[in-house]
């Protein structure tokens, strides 16, 4: 049986595995077509490297997330997973908000529509990635029910091109 070490390095190693030939958008394709503001996203400009940005970068636009097209979150989000998994206790936000980016909830119906079409790239490797990370927090006292909500939420679910 893998201790939670060895788990968290295997999923640093999933995620680099299947993320690691995505290729950077164009700035124009860094915003969300649905969304308005691209205040949240403005350090992302020039397609820095995602392995490249800073900690401070990070905690500084948690709430990226929530602004990035489906090419932008697919190109960025293995540099927030892979920041969670090194700081998992960490008093910052990227932790949970990284866990909220890929719950798509089960609630509002135009709001989970938005957040699924963040998803829509990501091939099997990379969903399998990113189950290994909700796995990964799931067993947490505190972001266990966030990480168990995305799961069942979305990422446990078959796969629409299964």
């Amino acid at each position: 049986m893998a201790t939670d070490e060895q788990f968290r390095l295997r999923v640093i190693r999933d995620i680099d595995a299947a993320f690691g030939t995505v290729t950077s958008p164009d700035d124009e394709h860094l915003l969300h077509p649905r969304c308005m503001d691209d205040g949240d996203i403005a350090d992302f400009y020039g397609q820095p490297d995602p392995y490249a940005l800073s900690d401070e970068v990070l905690i500084r636009n948690y709430a990226a997330p929530s602004f990035f097209s489906a090419k932008a979150f697919r190109y960025y989000m293995p540099a927030f997973m892979r920041w969670s998994l090194k700081h998992p206790d960490s008093i910052e936000y990227v932790v949970e908000s990284t866990l909220h980016a890929f719950d798509p909830g089960p609630e509002c119906a135009w709001l989970r529509d938005f957040q699924l079409s963040k998803f829509a790239l990501f091939d099997a490797a990379q969903r399998c990635a990113v189950v290994g990370f909700l796995e990964f927090f799931e067993a947490d006292a505190d972001l266990g029910p966030l990480a168990a909500a995305a799961l069942a939420h979305h990422w446990r679910l078959p796969a629409a091109d299964d």
